[in-house]
């Protein structure tokens, strides 16, 4: 259960998404009987189950649960339902779907989420604040690309999905209906450069730069990690966050590749790390990577490494990706590795350059 609290008309009102269960079967019947009473669509597919006794109710969880758990599916992918709950009316607001994969039919129409809100609900901010809350447990759940969908029409949720980082994909015919459906991606695999400030396990000053020069157009963050809780180590048994560490993260906005330049409480490299990135940008004057799974490390010898192959492979297996798209981020690799190798001395020439400036 996730709890948030969400300010509105200066209260503070306590929102929940919580699992369909026995103990909101009041809440749940007042929400449908006020949905069937306006006439308007019911979604997301889950709330289409309308049992208005009990015992029928009990049937429609245990639905719920056989498809989460991925049972009898037929055609369909497992999916999880949530509900949105506010404690302080004591009344469920909405519901979204979650389906923890695409299947082919889904990748070519509604995605990965559907969410609807009770007629009395609209146009308060809870779509928003369900699908915030929903793209979370997406990301827990490791899915880090989201496919949505609305019809042409529906202004209200373009306007959710854009707030929730929404970027226009296509708009395709629904071929039951006929009607247009507008859809969109969201990345939950963006980082942001002060992803570490106000971190309460790593106290760290933070200084920026922008340059525009031959060799990097772009804003230059340094990190200096001063008082770390918890070391972060890498799987080769490398430390890269420790006390007095120090991280210079270069986000080139006509590149498609990040390089972070990771230096010792001596200030000697331990690796250079390159993200390659689906796009670098801004948001609010907030610099960002949105990660394309493949990196490019360097290591202080000067040798040169390729990463994280099988998380590209997952993703594409995954449908968060198209084929074309997994063989461009192989391509951009490659062609980085073959700048790379031989030019030790000139990327280091660069990075500390940048870390005794900002020293």
């Amino acid at each position: 259960m996730i709890k948030v609290n969400y300010k509105k008309q200066g209260g503070r009102l306590m929102l929940k998404i919580v699992k369909p269960s026995k103990q909101y079967y009041k809440q749940y019947k007042e929400m449908m009987d006020e949905w069937n009473m306006e006439g308007s669509r019911i979604a997301p597919w889950p709330l289409h189950l309308q049992y208005h006794t009990e015992e029928l109710f009990e049937e429609m969880l245990n639905r719920v649960q056989e498809v989460e758990e991925g049972n009898n599916l037929g055609e369909f992918a497992s999916s999880t339902t949530y509900w949105l709950y506010n404690d302080e009316k004591d009344i469920l607001i909405g519901a979204s779907n979650l389906r923890h994969y695409l299947t082919e039919d889904g990748l070519k129409l509604w995605g990965h989420i559907g969410y609807g809100i009770r007629p009395s609900e609209r146009r308060k901010g809870y779509a928003t604040k369900l699908l915030e809350l929903t793209l979370q447990e997406a990301k827990n759940k490791n899915i880090n690309r989201v496919l949505l969908g609305a019809y042409i029409g529906n202004i209200g949720s373009w306007k959710v999905m854009e707030k929730c980082g929404g970027k226009f994909e296509n708009i395709v015919i629904e071929e039951e209906t006929g009607l247009p459906v507008k859809r969109y991606w969201i990345s939950l695999k963006k980082r942001y450069a002060d992803r570490f400030v106000g971190n309460k396990v790593n106290k760290a000053s933070l200084k920026s730069i922008s340059i525009e020069d031959d060799f990097f157009k772009g804003d230059i963050y340094f990190y200096n990690f001063i008082d770390v809780k918890n070391k972060i180590l890498i799987p080769n048994g490398k430390t890269i966050i420790d006390n007095n560490y120090k991280w210079l993260e270069f986000y080139d906005y006509s590149s498609r590749i990040k390089l972070t330049a990771i230096y010792d409480e001596n200030n000697e490299i331990i690796e250079w790390y390159f993200d390659i990135a689906r796009e670098i940008g801004k948001d609010n004057e907030n610099p960002y990577e949105d990660d394309m799974y493949l990196d490019v490390v360097v290591t202080p010898s000067g040798e040169v490494i390729l990463l994280d192959e099988d998380e590209l492979k997952e993703a594409l297996d995954r449908k968060e990706m198209t084929k074309e798209e997994f063989d461009e981020a192989y391509k951009i690799a490659y062609e980085l590795m073959k700048k790379l190798n031989g030019n030790k001395n000139k990327l280091q020439e660069f990075t500390d350059g940048y870390l005794k400036n900002f020293s």
